[in-house]
């Protein structure tokens, strides 16, 4: 009977590195007849078990990984991931060591998982192609023989991006989408601006973070906020942002591609709040601080564009527009050392509005988990109980990656949101 973790067995009779795991090792030019022969035995196993065979042919999805170990947790997450759109999976592991040996090895196996239950299971193919030395200089070529042909092409990168960003490019080039995660990474400021820079130089490239995913609910949340029409008139007023993020503490255990300061997710909801709100930064280099070492940062801003303000505001009683805070706004980022959440955790927003006289609060609050946050607003003249709201389905990567694999094309708001990160950093 078929497993979820595949068909095919590792060819032990094989030389070189075996990784049983990944199925069947095969030479390059045997791949697609022996494919075929493992769908054949999926089907006589079909027949056999009165179970559905759900095969599709949508997207080939390419994972690039740097080490074994990230490969294995990359081959682990697609068994709980739901989407039915994949219609190959390669799983390339580039070993970039200026020593290692001019290799190309592969391993081809069959994946299935239960859709609505084990009577009907979607499967795909999946090929791994470890790659060293010499032989990355053609990883393009490579992997461009492991795809189903006339299918998009997206590309996850796991962890850091590579330090030679030629190796991405090539990659870039034959994609039609690129995922990152910025949670992963171990140098996060230089990294998301490396992200930044290499989106400006391809421009085709459709590029989407899994870490944009986390910072989704936060979002809805804030704008949930001012689509109360009482509450819409302090959009403008908004004059002190205050995010926090967790950071490990000094007893937190944590894995070799974990940093325990990871701003990212932070710094993508400052960066979208202040385009939202049509704040432009000052070239007075008074008015910003960063702090690398702690993750605290903070910007004042007194010019406004008006015209890129998401909501316009409703008018005051006295019939004239509300313009901006007199004394601007100031934007901070802080960190919060908590033990029980993941280093980049959002835990806290609070935004602070005068308008006409009147100060109102705005604030969404970590509660005693991850998965679940407290919004709370303070208004004259108006009484508000805290809501609190569940988020936990931002947190799994492989309902994260779903939803991404959803998306056919650019995610505009994103790209945007990256670029003014890399200028807040700058």
């Amino acid at each position: 009977m078929m497993k979820g973790v595949g068909m095919a067995m590792d060819n032990s009779a094989t030389p070189g590195k075996q990784l049983s795991w990944a199925g069947k090792k095969v030479n390059q030019e045997q791949v697609e007849g022996e494919l075929s022969t493992l769908w054949h035995l999926a089907s006589d196993n079909m027949r056999i078990s009165q179970n559905m065979n759900v095969r599709t042919s949508v997207l080939n999805f390419v994972i690039c990984v740097q080490d074994i170990e990230s490969a294995r947790r990359a081959s682990a997450i697609l068994r709980d991931l739901s989407s039915t759109h994949i219609a190959r999976v390669t799983l390339l592991i580039l070993d970039t060591r200026s020593d290692a040996p001019s290799e190309v090895a592969t391993w081809i196996t069959l994946r299935s998982f239960p859709i609505i239950s084990d009577i009907m299971r979607h499967h795909f193919e999946q090929i791994t192609v470890s790659v060293s030395g010499a032989a990355i200089k053609y990883v393009d070529n490579i992997v461009q023989s492991t795809l189903k042909p006339d299918l998009p092409v997206y590309l996850w990168w796991l962890n850091d991006l590579p330090k030679d960003h030629e190796i991405f490019h090539r990659l870039i080039n034959i994609s039609n989408r690129v995922l990152i995660d910025s949670s992963h990474f171990l140098q996060p400021e230089e990294q998301i601006q490396d992200a930044s820079a290499i989106l400006q130089k391809s421009p085709h490239c459709a590029l989407s973070d899994l870490t944009w995913g986390r910072v989704t609910p936060w979002r809805e949340l804030i704008a949930q906020f001012f689509d109360i029409a009482e509450y819409r008139p302090y959009v403008m007023g908004v004059d002190s942002i205050l995010i926090e993020h967790t950071v490990a503490t000094s007893t937190q255990a944590l894995d070799h591609h974990s940093n325990p300061k990871n701003p990212i997710r932070a710094l993508l909801l400052a960066a979208w709040l202040k385009t939202r709100l049509g704040w432009q930064l000052s070239e007075d280099p008074a008015d910003k601080n960063l702090d690398h070492e702690t993750g605290t940062y903070s910007w004042h801003m007194s010019e406004r564009n008006m015209a890129k303000v998401v909501t316009q505001p409703l008018t005051t009683t006295g019939g004239k527009r509300n313009s901006a805070p007199l004394g601007g706004i100031r934007i901070t980022i802080r960190p919060r050392a908590l033990e029980k959440s993941a280093p980049g955790t959002l835990c806290m927003v609070h935004m602070t509005s005068n308008i006409n006289g009147k100060q109102a609060t705005f604030t969404i609050q970590r509660v005693d988990d991850d998965d679940h946050v407290l919004t709370s607003v303070e208004v004259p003249g108006s009484a508000r109980p805290p809501r609190t709201v569940n988020i936990a389905a931002t947190h799994k990567e492989s309902d994260l990656l779903h939803n991404e694999l959803e998306i056919m094309g650019r995610d505009h708001l994103y790209e945007e949101t990256l670029h003014e990160v890399f200028d807040l950093l700058a």
